[in-house]
């Protein structure tokens, strides 16, 4: 339960925050409904991710955890995100990566870094111009922990590519595509980002297990 308060804990504080300096977010008792069960859902998620982490790292992850899921409820509500969930954010994920450099968790450290400030760069000059500065601060807190993971260039630009499947998959079955492959109706891209972020750190997770059983 510690797990789902620390998630369910951002996404409240920041809602608080919201109605005290800002307008509240119009949201009614089923938006409620979906951010418990999505919280509940990122804790099961978060707590698969981080079985091999220590206790700080695990604390750390469920923080982006619960900052994700806070911009995924403000982007569906007003699409918008506020820049005080990506310094929660980055700030967790600079310290896990911090803490993988130095007990050499990371085999090529110098690549690694690399990769990741030449991505970081990419993103918030170039792609943050197409889908807008949210979605590239969400890409590079993503990527941070990524790399802590000891993912490079290949396992940012996959999570890239598996969040715009994600998002052709689903609006071409609602039928929000042209003939272009383009949006017809613009939609909030946080949640893709979101959710095949999960899924490549799952699937990293399920990598690695089988690796150490063989």
């Amino acid at each position: 339960m510690r797990e789902l308060a620390v998630i369910l804990g951002i996404v409240i504080s920041g809602l608080s925050i919201i109605k005290k300096w800002d307008a509240p977010l119009p949201l009614k008792r089923r938006d409620y409904f979906c951010i418990l069960v999505s919280a509940f859902g990122m804790k099961i998620v978060m707590m698969t991710i981080s079985m091999n982490e220590s206790k700080s790292n695990k604390l750390l992850l469920h923080i982006i955890g619960g900052c994700l899921l806070f911009a995924c409820v403000t982007d569906m509500a007003i699409y918008h995100v506020y820049n005080f969930t990506w310094w929660i954010a980055v700030t967790a994920a600079a310290i896990i990566f911090w803490r993988a450099l130095l007990e050499v968790k990371v085999k090529t450290p110098e690549e690694t870094i690399i990769s990741l400030i030449v991505f970081m760069v990419i993103q918030i000059n170039f792609f943050c111009k197409t889908y807008g500065k949210a979605d590239g601060y969400a890409f590079c807190v993503c990527a941070v922990t990524e790399a802590a993971r000891g993912m490079k260039m290949t396992g940012y630009l996959l999570h890239m590519v598996t969040a715009y499947t994600l998002l052709f998959l689903v609006q071409i079955s609602y039928g929000n595509l042209n003939k272009r492959g383009n949006l017809k109706k613009p939609v909030p891209f946080l949640p893709y980002i979101t959710i095949s972020y999960l899924l490549i750190m799952v699937l990293e997770v399920i990598f690695k297990c089988k690796l150490n059983i063989k």
